[in-house]
C-alpha cells in the first residue's frame, strides 16, 4: 500500500540531465559570487539537487518559487525518506533555499503559518497596515507590537473563531497578570503599549470603547529614578581600541563603531547608510531612513570621517552593492543587516572586558559626551533625532559635574 513517506520520495535522476545540470551550474555559480566556501557551496548544491528532485510528484513540477520551496521545507523535509546522502539540517536546508530564492529574485523563506491560527495571523495583518499606514510607525516597532498582539490573540481564542468585540476588562487584566511573571518590567511595558495600540485600532473599526483602554493595569515605572548608562573615557577608549584595524574586517568594524558612538546612530540606520548618504563636499551625512521616517542630516565628525575613509578606500570589497557597510564573508558585497551591527557591537563589548552587549548604551554615551563638551538640550536632541525634548531631558542626568554647578545649598550645611 502506497503511503504518504512514498509520496516524499525523490528521484535525483528523474529529470532531463540538461535542465538539472543547468541549474546547478547557475545555483554554483551564485554562490561562488557571494565568497561562500567549497564547503558551503557542496552543502548548498546537495540541498538544491535535493529540492529539485523532490518536485517530480508535486504540481510545481521543475518550478523554482516561493510556494514550491515553502512545500519542500514544511511539508517534504519533515517526513522526507529519499535515499542518502542527504542533507536534512534545518539550519543549513533554510540558508541553502534562501539562496535559491535570491537567485530567482525572491524575497527570504517566511516561517511556516499553522492553519489553526489562519485567522489570527490575518488579523496581524490588518493590524499592521494600521501601524504602518495609519500611525506611521518604524519596522521595529511594528515587529514588536505583532509579536505581542499575536500572543494576546493566541492566549485569547487559541484555534477558535475570533471574536474581537468578547475582549473585556477582565481578560485584559488577566493576561497582563499571567505575561508579567516571566517579564522584566520593561517589557511589560511593552508589552501594556502593544495592547493598547490594538485596541485603538479595535476602537477606529467600531469594534470596542474607548473606555477599555483605560482598564489595562499599568506595570510602575522606575526608570526616573536611576542615572542612564554611558560609558566613560577610559571605557570609551578600551571599546575602540578593541578593533583590530590591520584587518580589512577591523576597518569595517571600527567605522560602524564610530557611526554608533560619534553620531549616536541607530543600527539600521548605520545598516542603511548608502555611498550617496555621504556628501564629502559639505561634510555632512544624509539619514532617509530614520525612526521616525523624517529625513535628517547631520555633520560628520572628524575622526568618523577618517575611519569611513580608510575603510571605503582600503578594505571595502569590490561590488555593485550600494551600501557603505558590507560582508565581508559570504555573501561577500551584499549590505550588512542590523543583527551585524550589533554583533559587531557585542563582540567589541566581550573583547574590552565591559560589562554590556546592547548598542543603546553607544546612544546614551554620545549625549553625555555632547553635554560635557557644552551641548544644549536641544543641541543634543537634534543630534540624536529626538521628536520630543522631554526624550533628551533623561541624558541630562548623566552630567554630574553641570548639575553640581547648579544644585542649590542644602539647607543648614555648614559653609
Amino acid at each position: 500500500m502506497k503511503t504518504a513517506k512514498d509520496d516524499n520520495k525523490c528521484s535525483l535522476h528523474c529529470h532531463p540531465n540538461g535542465h538539472l545540470h543547468e541549474f546547478i551550474a547557475r545555483f554554483d555559480a551564485h554562490l561562488k559570487t557571494r565568497g561562500y566556501s567549497h564547503h558551503t557551496r557542496k552543502t548548498y548544491l546537495s540541498v538544491a539537487k535535493h529540492f529539485y528532485g523532490s518536485l517530480k510528484t508535486t504540481p510545481y513540477k521543475q518550478e523554482i518559487s516561493i510556494e514550491s520551496v515553502q512545500w519542500f521545507f514544511h511539508k517534504h523535509l519533515p517526513l522526507c525518506c529519499c535515499p542518502g546522502p542527504v542533507y536534512k539540517h534545518v539550519k543549513s536546508v533554510r540558508a541553502a533555499l534562501n539562496q535559491m530564492l535570491s537567485m530567482k529574485g525572491y524575497h527570504r523563506l517566511r516561517p511556516g503559518i499553522d492553519t489553526a491560527y489562519l485567522q489570527i495571523e490575518n488579523e496581524i495583518d490588518r493590524f499592521d497596515i494600521y501601524l504602518n499606514e495609519i500611525c506611521g510607525h518604524a519596522d521595529a516597532t511594528r515587529w514588536y507590537h505583532r509579536r505581542n498582539i499575536r500572543s494576546f490573540l493566541i492566549w485569547l481564542f487559541c484555534d477558535r473563531c475570533i471574536q474581537v468585540e468578547t475582549i473585556t476588562a477582565q481578560s485584559l487584566c488577566n493576561f497582563v497578570t499571567e505575561s508579567s511573571s516571566s517579564l522584566r518590567t520593561s517589557s511589560i511595558g511593552s508589552l501594556v503599549y502593544s495592547l493598547r495600540a490594538y485596541l485603538r485600532f479595535l476602537q477606529l473599526n467600531g469594534f470596542v470603547t474607548p473606555s477599555l483602554e483605560a482598564t489595562i493595569p499599568r506595570p510602575p515605572n522606575w526608570s526616573g529614578t536611576n542615572f542612564p548608562q554611558a560609558l566613560n573615557h577610559n571605557e570609551l577608549l578600551r571599546f575602540w581600541s578593541a578593533f583590530d584595524r590591520r584587518t580589512f574586517i577591523g576597518k569595517r568594524d571600527y567605522a560602524v563603531a564610530r557611526c554608533l558612538t560619534d553620531l549616536g546612530l541607530r543600527c539600521h540606520e548605520v545598516a542603511a547608510i548608502q555611498l550617496e548618504s555621504i556628501d564629502w563636499h559639505n561634510g555632512v551625512l544624509h539619514l532617509p531612513k530614520t525612526k521616525s521616517r523624517r529625513h535628517e542630516t547631520l555633520p560628520i565628525p572628524g575622526k568618523m570621517a577618517r575611519a569611513l575613509i580608510v575603510y571605503l578606500s582600503k578594505a571595502r570589497p569590490q561590488t555593485n552593492c550600494r551600501s557603505v557597510f558590507v560582508y565581508h564573508r559570504a555573501p561577500v558585497g551584499q549590505a550588512v543587516q542590523n543583527t551585524t551591527v550589533r554583533g559587531i557591537v557585542r563582540r567589541a563589548f566581550i573583547r574590552a572586558e565591559l560589562p554590556w552587549s546592547g548598542t543603546h548604551i553607544l546612544r546614551s554615551t554620545t549625549a553625555s559626551r555632547l553635554l560635557e563638551g557644552g551641548a544644549s538640550i536641544k543641541e543634543v536632541a537634534d543630534v540624536l533625532r529626538h521628536r520630543s525634548i522631554n526624550t533628551t531631558t533623561s541624558y541630562t542626568r548623566i552630567n554630574l559635574a553641570q548639575l553640581a554647578q547648579v544644585a542649590l545649598p542644602w539647607p543648614g550645611r555648614l559653609p
